[in-house]
């Protein structure tokens, strides 16, 4: 027979997280020939569950460790579903009053979350909270080896500090991603502004893909627009100037009434930037001789669309 007891603090909704978690697990993990039962008592300001398990046949190599690793991975489930979305909230609240940014925290909510769950940057297909959790469950799985009691609220404190130091970098991410994109918006805001107050220089401007710049840009006639000043401008930055930011620019330079982007199907999220600014005035088009001839010397420098 095996044993081992987790101390909780003895508060009701930590306690009664807990006890659904190891409902579930049990309902959902076969232990099968390994047994696994628990039972709960007050211990001074604790909540204790206090597992037993045995064998219905002799423990081999794996089932010696099956408790073990089902009271890990009920922690480790415990922890992020309690522990990390309170610590994520104490960590931004720190941060939020450092920027005078507390009353905006239910927007940068959903920033800080995306950050804590995207993928790990070398591209791995696990998300960053799975790994986390793995981690977590790797280091109760471990400290369970040597001792048979864990404290939780020790274990969190003073084992899972790798962990909480990478959730606050996540967290910094996720203000930070909140920051960039309100600097953006005021920018868009901004630029609605001045188109909308701009006299029209141009009736239509066609937004054409090329081979040897970002885009050609043409007007209502067909005839190719230049823009010699702003051209030299972006150049001096050439490896650092996004394709959209090249165009955006050219296009409140000649302030069309309306613009029409060609063989857009493939760039959404340019024709959210461009419809981001200047609203209805945008179009798309797929067809027309423009596209087709576009095409075609846009396939001839790309052999695998051929």
């Amino acid at each position: 027979m095996q044993t081992f007891r987790v101390l909780l603090e003895n508060v009701p909704a930590h306690c009664g997280t807990y006890r659904a978690i190891l409902q579930e697990m049990t309902e959902r993990v076969n232990t099968a020939p390994v047994r696994i039962t628990y039972k709960e008592q007050e211990q001074d300001e604790y909540r204790l569950f206090h597992f037993q398990s045995w064998c219905e046949e002799e423990y081999d190599a794996q089932t010696i460790d099956w408790a073990r690793a089902f009271v890990a991975l009920t922690l480790a489930e415990w922890i992020m579903q309690v522990k990390e979305p309170e610590i994520v909230e104490e960590m931004a609240a720190d941060l939020l009053e450092a920027e005078q940014l507390e009353e905006e925290w239910a927007d940068i909510l959903p920033y800080v979350t995306r950050s804590c769950q995207e993928h790990e940057p070398d591209g791995r297909e696990l998300f960053a909270a799975t790994t986390r959790k793995a981690n977590v469950y790797r280091k109760a799985f471990t400290f369970l080896e040597q001792e048979r009691t864990i404290n939780v609220l020790g274990f969190v404190r003073f084992r899972l500090q790798d962990h909480w130091n990478e959730l606050f970098e996540l967290v910094e991410s996720g203000i930070d991603d909140y920051l960039e994109d309100k600097q953006y918006q005021e920018f868009v805001e901004l630029l609605r502004y001045f188109i909308a107050v701009q006299e029209t220089k141009q009736e239509v401007v066609h937004v054409v893909p090329s081979v040897d710049k970002p885009f050609h840009l043409y007007d209502k006639k067909g005839e190719r627009l230049w823009l010699d000043q702003l051209d030299v401008v972006l150049s001096m930055d050439e490896q650092k100037c996004r394709d959209e930011d090249y165009l955006i620019s050219a296009l409140v330079t000649l302030a069309p009434e309306t613009i029409v982007l060609h063989l857009a199907s493939d760039r959404p999220g340019l024709i959210q930037t461009i419809r981001s600014i200047f609203e209805s005035r945008l179009s798309t088009c797929q067809s027309c001789p423009l596209c087709l001839t576009s095409r075609r010397l846009l396939d001839v420098h790309n052999p695998t669309k051929l």
